[in-house]
């Protein structure tokens, strides 16, 4: 299996360590190569000539820009800039700035007519100031206060209590599990408060519901209340979903905006709010029980596992292969929590486990305990410190690290004190340093360009058919100011075409829908690894097209046995995403996607059986040994964050 090193944030390993890169190469001795390859493109030409340069005179254009770079004349492209593209992201990032710098520069070749569209589209790709796509936010004098402090600190809390006395607000969390744990403790507080994410809508009849807690993404945003709270801020440079959250900040329509998330996302938050003419008030909070990171590990040992820990894993596998590892040791009863458990379940564990006489002393989970799920945990101890993330092994990001270990020990409780180890001597070293480093703060915010604009940006493009190479120009032409990225932070890799959409839009390619129908399509919860779910888009995004009424019984059944073998279960975990792909769909198409209570009923049964089924098998452990050189990378590079970080506060 390939391993990836850490990779939190670019240029880390020169600064602050969260990376570890082989040392980069010299431009020079790429430069010729790639340019090269550059003015050999067919795709650098296919995108030119679609713009409007004709065939001959990109000939000529090509020639002279290759020539001009290498003799540094063209500003966009010196030396400094290539090296620093070459520093970030390799010989595509190059590449990728070379593809931006040539696009303006093809202007000089291009008819007048042609010369107009082209800046045209430049402008409807221009995402400079996304401030002003919420005219509605900009009219109301917002007061924005921010929350920051680590793991149990309290700070949620507080702005939570602000919620709670509003006479109207909106909660916006990272996760379903986390919408549903404040949609449940309001209402049963007596605090009437509606529940809104991607799946499922909750509202109460016949009374008057002043709240609403909403995943992130859902959140509404033509609605005016009086306060709104943004859980997890730091979430806003999230190379996937960060545009979320700066939607959210920018554009929620309250009085009083309470932000909750890490102190290394006060500097941009402070920076965007200032951008638009909004005081902040950022309140700081320490953590309220102590935590101390123990000195040995468990040596392999699960017999030492004891009542109160909680055994932290990263694929659901291993979390069932070892909860009956550590019941076969110990005696002792696990509970279990992981992402895709439906939010009730693991709320159930949670409770089971917080429970002293419940007979769950144990609690085996992923790194989904690191945001929501209020647990009574003594001891993190983590089994391994890498996962699985579609490409590679990837060591967990060390911010993390931290956010998970901060989970043992908990203010008011029996457990007042939190530790954390590991079960390996080489992961606790791992943990170790992990916990040592400082915190980096965030320098960019994500953004996601809204339908409308893509829409008015195909309308410029007749001739371009394929929403795919649609998108891909987007891309190409889209700016955006110095503190946000789009989708990814990498400043020369604007990856907002993943893979992942290009494959969506590439399937459902020739089935004839209108713009914003596909951008809905391509952007829902969809695994493009699995080939039944493949299949299923394509056989729901038809029978819309058609008008036709989708029933989700014709598409997919369930089993009534509990699966044996791990081949059955995967079929049944497709079946789920299915569902779950169904009931999202259901929300944006209601006229297609018919069978909403039929299909939730299908995948609790679906959960249940699923459940039934981990509980049952037993798989092997398998563990990715930590090496040592990167244990030894990382105290290096966090003694030069120190360093650097002292550097700093003294000038």
């Amino acid at each position: 299996t390939t391993l990836i090193r850490p990779n939190d944030n670019k240029l880390s390993r020169i600064i602050f360590g969260h990376r570890i890169f082989d040392e980069p190469k010299d431009i020079e001795s790429v430069l010729k190569e790639v340019l090269s390859d550059f003015q050999n493109s067919k795709e650098v030409r296919r995108q030119s000539t679609e713009m409007g340069v004709q065939i001959m005179k990109y000939r000529t254009a090509i020639r002279r820009f290759v020539k001009e770079v290498k003799d540094e004349k063209i500003e966009k492209c010196d030396r400094k800039a290539l090296q620093s593209a070459l520093n970030e992201g390799g010989k595509d990032a190059v590449e990728k700035l070379l593809k931006l710098a040539f696009l303006e520069y093809s202007m000089n070749f291009m008819s007048d007519e042609d010369k107009q569209r082209f800046n045209s589209l430049k402008q409807l790709s221009d995402l400079r100031f996304p401030a002003e796509w919420h005219p509605s936010a900009r009219t109301i004098q917002r007061k924005i206060i921010l929350h920051v402090g680590p793991t149990n600190s309290g700070k949620t809390y507080n702005a939570l209590k602000c919620l709670e006395n509003a006479n109207s607000g909106v909660y916006c969390g990272p996760l379903r599990l986390l919408a549903h744990e404040i949609f449940d403790r309001f209402n049963n507080k007596g605090v009437p408060c509606n529940l809104v994410t991607g799946e499922e809508r909750r509202e109460l009849k016949g009374i008057q519901v002043p709240l609403t807690s909403s995943t992130i993404e859902m959140v509404n945003l033509q609605k005016q209340v009086d306060v709104a709270v943004i859980d997890e801020i730091q979430m806003i440079s999230d190379q996937q979903r960060g545009w979320a959250w700066t939607q959210a900040l920018l554009g929620l329509q309250a009085k009083e905006i309470h932000i909750c998330g890490e102190p290394s996302a006060v500097p941009l938050v402070k920076s965007i709010c200032q951008s638009i003419n909004e005081d902040i008030e950022v309140r700081e909070y320490k953590r309220l029980s102590k935590l101390e990171i123990s000195q040995k590990s468990l040596d392999g040992d699960l017999k030492k596992i004891k009542k109160g820990d909680c055994v932290v894993t990263f694929s659901r596998k291993s979390i069932f292969s070892i909860k009956h590892e550590i019941e076969a040791a110990t005696g002792l009863r696990c509970a279990v929590a992981y992402g895709s458990l439906p939010p009730e379940t693991r709320s159930q564990q949670a409770k089971l486990f917080n429970d002293p006489n419940s007979g769950f002393d144990v609690l085996v989970a992923s790194d989904a305990i690191g945001m929501g799920l209020n647990l009574n945990i003594k001891r993190i101890v983590f089994e391994s410190i890498k996962k699985y993330d579609g490409i590679g092994i990837r060591y967990i990001p060390i911010s993390q690290i931290k956010q998970i270990a901060g989970r043992a020990g908990r203010f008011g409780t029996e457990n007042n004190v939190g530790e954390v180890t590991a079960i390996e001597d080489a992961d606790l070293r791992y943990v170790h340093q992990a916990m040592d480093a400082p915190h980096k703060n965030l320098e960019m915010a994500g953004l996601q360009p809204t339908m409308e604009m893509v829409e008015l940006f195909a309308h410029q493009l007749p001739d371009v058919k394929e929403f795919a190479i649609l998108l891909e120009k987007f891309e190409d032409l889209a700016r955006v100011d110095g503190q946000y990225f789009l989708y990814s932070p990498h400043v020369y890799l604007l990856t907002y075409l993943s893979p992942h959409i290009k494959l969506i839009a590439n399937t459902i390619e020739l089935i004839p829908m209108t713009i914003p129908e596909r951008f809905i399509f391509v952007t829902g919860p969809i695994n493009t690894s699995d080939q039944r779910i493949m299949k299923n888009v394509q056989k729901f995004a038809m029978l819309h097209s058609q008008g036709r009424a989708c029933r989700i019984s014709k598409v997919v059944s369930i089993p009534e046995k509990v699966p044996h073998n791990d081949e059955l279960l995967g079929e049944l975990e497709s079946i789920h995403r299915t569902l779950m792909l169904y009931l999202w769909l259901s929300y944006k198409f209601s006229e297609t996607f018919v069978d909403v209570d039929l299909a939730r009923e299908m995948k609790l049964r679906c959960e249940t059986i699923i459940h039934d089924s981990l509980q049952k098998l037993k798989t092997q452990r398998r563990r990715y040994r930590t090496i040592t050189r990167n244990i030894r990378e990382l105290r290096m590079t966090t003694k030069d964050n120190k360093n650097f970080t002292k550097q700093l506060e003294n000038s």
